[in-house]
């Protein structure tokens, strides 16, 4: 209907000017008898004869405009209410164009501007409309209590992986709709990016809206089941609780739910996490810390402290466990929480464990020839190791290069790197042995295969996690599992330590259990080497 508007509005000012150009045919006689009149008059004139001026020609009355100009001023002159009102409608006519014209274009800007502010494949608002979006509804909404959650489908890339973009497409659709269905009218949502989605919730209750998280997670499964797709599919939160106040920056509040989001995800089975301010120091240290790791290195600010194993029953030590500490400039001793999850995502925690495993090599070489008691030293490895073909080998090469015996450094496994790619681990276990060095799984009891794990894995020593010592040991029922735990070991000719260790009480329940060698504060805290050092001097005296 658009296309015909311009034509028909072009055709009506065409009339209405045929209709003003054609004046009456007496007025048109009148007006050439008048024009010869004066062309003769002007010809004959003695001025331009007396001053001998050139004499041009009048204009030719029979040429188009001549005779268009002539019918325009006696249709003026004859007929002024009929010319006025058709400049009238003229006027009127292209007003109304104008009109039609600014409402065409308005109604495509706002089109583009719908576009622009849309998520193309989902039909979501994006960032820029959901800005727009929350901060009018919190201005709006003043007594609403808001929670804003970012969150992300957690098995989003492989299925996309398996099955290609476009099911990932249908995935990102499916759960939009499901958004747009459980969202209320004081409500938004949006998505980012990916399988990045945002939400500004009403609070009640965390549990609440933990329940409404689920509700949603379970319709996106149903929709899952229908698809025959094999994998569960879940999705992880982000929050943060909008505080009451005046002035609201949407994207400072997307950055805290952002960082509980991160946090949820590291934490392994937990769908929704509450922001708090450690967590965005956390994230801050990590941005500082990144990329300052080889100057660390190099500038001896990476330092290898030890923790010593005892024989709870001389209180003599058996044995230590080399410990990594960032020494910060600024911000100074950093606990190894705080910076080797941040290297393990990355991949250069390998190099911090190789820099811990020679140091630790260097002092019982030092050791050694200063004549001070040398007993088995334990190293943690990340899980990265094993999924490399040549880690036994370094790890051989780097003790021979340092002259150091084999049987006195202790590779310790994790158990989570265990069950991350068993098989992978089973082999270079076995390598180990074979090369003369000592294993130990670390953390046992804190996954959910432990028993599996002892089975399959030949190692020198199992080190309890610190979590059996500290529930309630007092307790029966815990020392009815340490005891077997124990008991298990031995049978399976492993050696037994049990972490954590902190009161007189805990020690004996721990040898009434049958076992004999503990590490903890109770008998000893981490320590630079020098100290420890200090400490096996005063042990050989």
């Amino acid at each position: 209907m658009q296309s015909f508007r311009l034509p028909f509005f072009l055709t009506i000012l065409m009339l209405c000017c045929l209709a003003v150009a054609e004046p009456p045919a007496v007025a048109t006689s009148s007006a050439t008898h008048e024009t010869r009149q004066q062309t003769e008059t002007g010809n004959n004139s003695p001025f331009n004869t007396q001053a001998e001026l050139p004499v041009y020609p009048p204009d030719d009355p029979t040429t188009l405009a001549a005779r268009t100009s002539k019918r325009i001023d006696s249709a003026v002159h004859d007929h002024p209410m009929r010319f006025m009102g058709a400049i009238s409608i003229l006027f009127v006519l292209l007003v109304v164009l104008l009109l039609v014209c600014l409402g065409n274009k308005c109604s495509r800007i706002c089109r583009m501007e719908e576009q622009l502010n849309k998520d193309e494949l989902t039909g979501l608002p994006n960032m820029e409309k959901l800005k727009s979006l929350c901060a009018g509804l919190l201005t709006t909404q003043v007594t609403a209590d808001y929670m804003l959650l970012s969150g992300d489908i957690c098995q989003f890339k492989t299925i996309n992986d398996q099955f290609g973009f476009g099911m990932g497409d249908r995935l990102l659709q499916a759960y939009a709709s499901i958004l747009q269905r459980n969202v209320l009218p004081e409500e938004c949502c949006a998505r980012i990016s990916s399988d990045l989605f945002v939400l500004l919730l009403r609070f009640e209750s965390w549990e609440q809206l933990a329940a409404r998280i689920r509700e949603m997670d379970n319709e996106l499964d149903e929709w899952r089941k229908k698809q025959a797709l094999p994998y569960t599919v879940r999705t992880v939160y982000g929050a943060y609780h909008v505080p009451k106040a005046q002035q609201y920056d949407v994207q400072l509040m997307l950055d805290m739910a952002n960082y509980a989001r991160l946090e949820a995800k590291r934490s392994s089975g937990i769908p929704m996490v509450l922001y708090n301010e450690r967590m965005r120091q956390e994230a801050l240290l990590c941005q500082e810390l990144n990329g300052k790791l080889d100057e660390a290195l190099n500038s001896g600010e990476i330092e290898v402290w030890h923790q010593a194993k005892v024989d709870m029953r001389t209180g003599t030590i058996v044995g230590s466990e080399a410990l990594v500490r960032w020494n910060h400039p600024q911000r100074g001793l950093l606990l190894p929480g705080s910076f080797i999850p941040l290297f393990e995502r990355n991949g250069l925690v390998t190099g911090i464990d190789f820099y811990v495993f020679e140091q630790t090599c260097r002092s019982l070489r030092s050791w050694k020839v200063r004549n001070l008691p040398l007993h088995p030293v334990s190293c943690n490895f990340s899980r990265l190791h094993f999924e490399r073909p040549n880690f036994t080998q370094r790890l051989a090469d780097i003790a021979d290069r340092h002259g150091v015996p084999r049987h006195l450094l202790e590779i310790e496994i994790t158990e989570s790197a265990i069950m991350n790619n068993p098989d992978a681990v089973w082999v270079q276990i076995v390598q180990l042995k074979e090369m003369g060095f000592k294993t130990a799984i670390d953390d046992f009891g804190a996954g959910y295969s432990s028993l599996g794990i002892a089975q399959m894995l030949d190692t020198d020593c199992l080190k309890i996690d610190r979590s059996f010592i500290q529930r309630d040991l007092p307790g029966i029922r815990a020392q009815i599992v340490l005891g077997n735990i124990i008991r298990l070991a031995d049978d399976l000719g492993m050696n037994v330590i049990c972490e954590g260790v902190e009161t007189a009480e805990q020690s004996a329940i721990i040898m009434k259990l049958g076992c004999y060698t503990a590490q903890g504060f109770f008998y000893a805290k981490p320590e630079p080497t020098h100290d420890f050092e200090a400490r096996l001097a005063m042990q050989g005296m």
